[in-house]
C-alpha cells in the first residue's frame, strides 16, 4: 500500500499528524494547541463527510473500470493519512484537555467525548479499515473482482454514515465542554 500511495505522501501522512500534537503539546501554549487540534479535526470531519456524502455515492455510480481506476489512487492514500489523522485529532484533544486543566475535575461532556473517540478509533482501525485494505486487495488483484469490491464499497459507505454521526456527536460534547458540561 505504501508504493501504491507513493513513499513520500506516506511518510508525511504519518509523520504530520502525529507530530504536529507532540510539538503543541511541547510548546505550552494552549493556542498552537488548540490549533492543532482544530486543524486536524476540522480535516477528520470534512474528509468524513466528503466520504459518507459524496465519495461514496459517486463511486457507486461509476462503471467497473472508473471505479477501479479511482480506487487505485485513492484508497490507499486515504487508508495511510485517515488513521494517523484520526489518532492525531484525539491525542490532540486530550493533551489540549489537559493543557486547559480539564481533567482535573472532569465533566460529563469530557467523558462523552473521550468515549466517543474511543468508539471512533474502534471504527477506524477495525471495520472500515478492513474494508479499505479489502479494496485494496480487489484493486490490486490481477483480475478484480468487481462485485467483492462494489459490496466494501458500499459496506464501507455505511459505516461511513455512522463515523459521521459519531464526529457530530462528538462535536456536540465539544460544544457542551465550552459551556461547562
Amino acid at each position: 500500500m505504501t508504493d501504491a500511495a507513493s513513499r513520500p505522501f506516506t511518510a508525511g501522512a504519518v509523520a504530520v499528524p502525529l507530530v504536529l500534537p507532540v510539538l503543541g503539546y511541547l510548546s505550552n501554549d494552549v493556542r498552537i494547541m488548540f490549533t492543532v487540534h482544530l486543524f486536524l479535526g476540522a480535516f477528520w470531519f470534512g474528509t468524513a463527510v466528503l466520504g459518507a456524502v459524496v465519495l461514496g455515492p459517486v463511486m457507486g455510480s461509476l462503471s467497473e473500470e472508473a471505479n477501479v481506476e479511482f480506487a487505485e489512487g485513492f484508497v490507499p492514500k486515504m487508508n495511510l493519512l485517515m488513521e494517523p489523522v484520526s489518532v492525531g485529532a484525539i491525542g490532540s484533544g486530550i493533551g489540549l484537555a489537559s493543557m486547559l486543566g480539564l481533567w482535573a475535575s472532569p465533566t460529563p461532556s469530557l467523558w462523552a467525548a473521550l468515549a466517543i473517540a474511543i468508539a471512533l478509533l474502534v471504527l477506524g482501525f477495525g471495520p472500515l479499515h478492513k474494508f479499505t485494505a479489502g479494496m485494496f486487495d480487489e484493486i490490486a488483484a490481477d483480475e478484480t473482482d468487481h462485485e467483492r469490491l462494489a459490496t466494501l464499497n458500499k459496506k464501507y459507505g455505511m459505516l461511513s454514515l455512522v463515523e459521521l454521526v459519531l464526529m457530530i456527536a462528538i462535536v456536540a460534547t465539544m460544544s457542551g465542554l465550552r459551556w461547562g458540561f
